[in-house]
């Protein structure tokens, strides 16, 4: 009987996903593990074999190129995730990819999904030049689809990981290396270029969803975020935040501040929560910025409006706590967020001040309880005294007594 060109790819496919599954179970057996890797390959057959004979059967039926493969394929491709087989995994999503392509186009968006199943098998493979190209192929795809809203995920995931890799540039986590060729290409000055690549990124989600912003205002209102975070990182990594009234990262960030406020304010049925939100953030970028009389006229404000609004206890201890303080800006962690020491007993405990316009004073270590709380104690004495805090809208001089948790790397309020 004649056999056709899908066959052959197919017995040669089942020949490798075999010699996989073996190759699995020879290395579990030099480490000790035979029974639960029998078991192991067992679930992975049972799972497969379905799909290996449909993918049979469709391309005897119509051929290599059948769009019904797809599915089958995409579906064998998870499994094989599912089951850590990433190498097989690959061969099989790829072969899907490019079906798609033939069947429905070069760069439908549909496509996006499954290059994003191929990012995370080539991650986990460790072929980090893999993975940059198919991140760069799924941002050209979402710039062949910008209409589609789809699209605006990826830009802002895109985004998410360039400041990810700006901040770890910012804290110094990136060491210089030795490169061939230009610095530009090195590891640290592609990172620092990671902020301008981010806010492309961050605008281009943004234009994508304009189209209908009643629609996406809280998908939009969390982009500006994002993007004024951005102009927030650049400013931190000047010698002061206040470079003079024409700050242009100050000003672009108000921008992003505003247009938060307004997404706020889309709709008939605006919360008087959710508008006051978005209004304190507005103050808040301004007191990062030294723009201390202004900022403290919009606190006011927004307390004489939730005031008037009635609005809940919970509400008001929410953006403007008595017992806890608000560190700016709102979207970093706090100091010392995370420098824990698993089943310490330690603490630090410490109290201060918050002036008018949101700046420490009167830092006061009262207690440090064991040796690692000691070395923390000045950690958290300096970090406190160079942050900057949301001041309270009604009083002057508002005092926290607070304690540094290393079991679990917190701040809390000190009874």
């Amino acid at each position: 009987m004649a056999r056709v060109p899908g066959q052959h790819w197919f017995k040669a496919w089942l020949a490798a996903a075999a010699f996989g599954a073996a190759g699995a179970v020879v290395a579990a057996d030099a480490s000790g593990t035979r029974s639960d890797s029998a078991n192991s390959a067992d679930a992975l057959t049972k799972a497969t074999e379905p799909l290996l004979a449909g993918i049979a059967a469709e391309e005897a039926r119509n051929g290599p190129f059948s769009a019904d493969l797809i599915g089958l394929l995409t579906s064998l491709g998870l499994t094989y995730q599912e089951h850590g087989e990433d190498a097989l995994a690959v061969t099989v999503l790829d072969r899907a990819l490019y079906l798609k392509r033939v069947n429905e186009g070069l760069f439908g968006i549909d496509q996006a999904a499954l290059v994003k199943r191929l990012i995370e098998s080539e991650a986990a493979l460790g072929q980090k030049a893999t993975v940059d190209e198919l991140r760069t192929r799924l941002l050209d795809l979402a710039r062949h689809n910008r209409n589609d809203e789809r699209s605006a995920t990826i830009f802002r995931e895109a985004a998410e990981r360039e400041v990810g890799e700006y901040e770890r540039y910012l804290r110094g986590d990136i060491p210089a290396s030795l490169t061939i060729g230009s610095l530009a290409n090195s590891p640290q000055a592609m990172a620092a270029g990671g902020v301008w690549r981010a806010r492309r990124l961050y605008n281009e989600a943004i234009w994508g969803l304009m189209a209908n912003p009643r629609e996406n205002k809280a998908e939009l209102a969390d982009l500006e975020e994002g993007l004024a975070r951005t102009y927030y990182l650049e400013a931190s990594n000047r010698s002061r935040y206040y470079v003079g009234v024409d700050d242009a990262l100050y000003g672009l960030g108000l921008g992003s501040y505003q247009r938060r406020v307004g997404y706020t304010g889309v709709g008939s049925n605006v919360e008087a929560v959710d508008y006051a939100r978005a209004l304190i953030e507005l103050a808040d970028w301004s007191l990062l910025f030294s723009r201390n009389g202004t900022a403290v006229k919009r606190y006011a404000q927004v307390y004489a409006m939730l005031v008037d609004q009635r609005v809940s206890e919970t509400s008001m201890q929410e953006f403007f706590p008595t017992n806890m303080p608000v560190f700016l800006p709102t979207f970093a962690p706090p100091p010392l967020e995370g420098v824990v020491v698993a089943g310490s007993s330690d603490y630090v405990d410490v109290d201060f001040e918050i002036g008018k316009y949101g700046q420490p004073r009167k830092i006061n270590i009262v207690a440090v309880a064991g040796r690692d709380a000691a070395a923390i104690s000045k950690q958290l004495a300096t970090a406190i005294g160079g942050g900057r805090f949301r001041p309270s809208p009604v009083s002057e001089g508002a005092e926290y007594r607070l304690r540094y948790s290393l079991a679990d790397g917190s701040l809390s309020p000190r009874l």
